[in-house]
C-alpha cells in the first residue's frame, strides 16, 4: 500500500507524455506497471471488502482505476465514497477531476457545482471551475468564476492571473494587464503574472515595459530559458541587437534543445547579413524538428543567398 502513491505519481506522468484517448480507453502504461497497479488496485478491493464504509479505500481505488483507464470503474468507486460521506467535498473535487481526465467536462462542471454548494466559499472551487469552461469554450463563464473567487479573496492571485489571462483571449488588454498587474500586487514573486503581463504588454507594442517584465522573471527564477527568448525578442524589436543576441545564446546554453531560441537567433543574424551564422542556428534547428518545413525553407533561403554571395566576392576578385 505504501508504494501506490509514488507509483501513482509515476504513471501520472507516464500518462501525461501520452498522446490523446477516448474515454474508456487503456493508458498507454508499460505491462509491468499495468500489472503492479492491478496489485495495488486488489489491495484495496480486499480493505474494501473489511471495511466497506471506509471512503477512503473507495477513493484510493478509485485512482488507480483512473490512471488505468477504467473510467466508469473510477466513477463507480467515487459515486459509493460520496454515497457514504455526502458531506465529504474532497471526495467530489476527485469526481469532478476525475471527469475532467477523461474529457467529460459537462460531468465536472456538475461536481463543481455540487462541491460549490456545499462549500460556497471556497474561492479555489471558482477557479478550478473556470478552467473547465475555458476548456468548453465558455469564457464569458469563466471569466464570472473568476471574478467570484477574487470576491471571496481579493488576495487570491492565481484567480487575477487566469482572469486576466481569459481577458487577453477576449483581447481586452488594458483588463488583462491590470489583472495581472494586481496579482504583482498581492505576490511579487509570482512569475506567470509577470511573464503573462510581459506578453500583454508585448502585444501592446510597449516592448520596453516588455524587457522589465522578462527580466524580472530571470531575477527570480536565473535558470528560465523561454524566459532569456522572450526577453531577446523584446530587446530585437527594441533595437538592441547585442543584448538579444546574448538572450537567445543565454536560452541556448541554458536549454540546448530550445528550438525558437536558434530560430530567433538566425532572423538576427540573417537581418545582420550573416548567412553562415545564420544557417549554422537554423541547422541546430532543424535537429531538434527535422520535419519542420518553415526550417526547412528558410535553410534553403540561406543556401541560396550564401552561393549568391560568394558570387559576388568571386566577380568582384576578377575584376581588373
Amino acid at each position: 500500500m505504501k508504494k501506490f502513491w509514488f507509483l501513482s505519481l509515476f504513471c501520472v506522468f507516464m500518462f501525461i507524455a501520452c498522446d490523446g484517448f477516448d474515454n474508456g480507453a487503456k493508458n498507454n502504461i508499460p505491462e509491468n506497471y499495468i500489472k503492479q497497479l492491478q496489485t495495488e488496485k486488489d489491495n484495496y478491493t480486499r480493505a474494501i471488502k473489511e471495511n466497506p464504509k471506509d471512503f477512503n479505500n473507495y477513493i484510493k481505488r478509485a485512482e488507480v482505476n483512473k490512471i488505468m483507464g477504467n473510467y466508469s470503474e473510477a466513477i463507480s468507486d467515487l459515486d459509493t465514497a460520496i454515497s457514504i460521506a455526502p458531506e465529504e467535498y474532497s471526495i467530489w473535487y476527485e469526481k469532478a477531476w476525475t471527469h475532467e481526465h477523461f474529457r467529460s467536462y459537462p460531468e465536472a462542471i456538475e461536481c463543481f457545482d455540487e462541491l460549490i454548494n456545499l462549500v460556497p466559499k471556497n474561492d479555489r472551487a471558482y477557479v478550478q471551475r473556470a478552467r473547465i469552461k475555458e476548456r468548453m469554450n465558455d469564457f464569458k463563464g469563466a471569466v464570472e468564476d473568476c471574478s467570484k473567487a477574487i470576491e471571496l479573496n481579493k488576495y487570491n492571485d492565481e484567480a487575477y492571473v487566469f482572469r486576466g489571462r481569459l481577458k487577453k483571449n477576449y483581447e481586452d488588454m488594458k483588463g488583462a494587464i491590470e489583472d495581472f498587474s494586481r496579482a504583482i500586487e498581492i505576490n511579487p514573486i509570482n512569475t506567470e503574472a509577470y511573464e503573462e503581463r510581459g506578453y500583454s504588454i508585448n502585444a501592446m507594442d510597449d516592448y520596453s515595459k516588455a524587457v522589465a517584465d522578462f527580466a524580472k522573471i530571470l531575477e527570480l527564477c536565473p535558470n528560465n530559458s523561454d524566459a532569456y527568448d522572450k526577453l531577446g525578442n523584446a530587446k530585437s524589436i527594441l533595437g538592441d541587437t547585442k543584448g538579444a543576441i546574448e538572450a537567445y545564446n543565454k536560452a541556448i546554453e541554458l536549454n540546448p534543445n530550445h528550438m525558437y531560441a536558434y530560430k530567433n537567433l538566425a532572423r538576427l543574424q540573417k537581418d545582420m547579413k550573416n548567412y553562415s551564422g545564420a544557417l549554422e542556428s537554423l541547422n541546430k534547428a532543424l535537429e531538434i524538428e527535422p520535419k519542420n518545413k518553415g526550417i526547412q525553407e528558410n535553410i534553403q533561403d540561406l543556401q541560396e543567398k550564401i552561393k549568391q554571395q560568394e558570387e559576388n566576392i568571386s566577380l568582384t576578385l576578377q575584376k581588373p
